[in-house]
């Protein structure tokens, strides 16, 4: 029995951390924090100082000068067929183009000899629409590729400036 009171009576091994172990972890710690502040804090670049310009930060814009231009009508109630979007409809087509005011007439002449071409070209781009580019508000990849094929047919890049689309409704059939 003495022997078992002897085991009984063993002191109980001792829960948690020993308190220098806590006191130098801190202390290391606080070293690796001061010597970070003061590298960095050491080693950063000052702000430079701001000096005034005789310019205002905002500043009107540039005069433009304003360029003659004219508007020459190439297609008026054309329709076209379209059935990429698993229905017939007919798009009613108005176009025209935006051209320098002395090359109006030019235009006008290419227009009226080409008249053919341009309906033709100008048909064949809408037929192969899809209904996403049939359905944008500003019908901008439309515009894009009728740029592009009026300005083959001109076989001048600086002819045309833009392309506008006064009418473009669709009819269900």
């Amino acid at each position: 029995m003495a022997d078992e009171k002897a085991k009984t009576e063993t002191p109980a091994p001792k829960k948690g951390l020993p308190i220098k172990l806590i006191g130098i972890v801190l202390g290391i710690a606080a070293v690796q924090g001061a010597a970070f502040f003061f590298v960095f804090k050491g080693s950063g670049a000052k702000p430079h100082t701001a000096t005034a310009e005789r310019a205002h930060a905002i500043e009107p814009a540039p005069e433009k000068p304003v360029l003659a231009v004219a508007e020459v009508q190439l297609l008026k109630g054309f329709k076209v067929p379209n059935d990429k979007s698993g229905r017939m409809c007919l798009y009613d087509i108005d176009l025209s183009v935006v051209v320098a005011a002395e090359q109006k007439e030019k235009m006008k002449k290419i227009a009226e000899e080409r008249a053919g071409e341009i309906a033709d070209s100008i048909g064949r781009i809408v037929r192969a629409a899809s209904e996403p580019m049939l359905r944008e508000d500003d019908l901008r990849t439309l515009r894009a590729q009728f740029t592009d094929a009026l300005t083959e047919i001109v076989q001048s890049r600086d002819l045309i400036q833009r392309v506008l689309i006064p009418r473009f409704v669709p009819l269900p059939s």
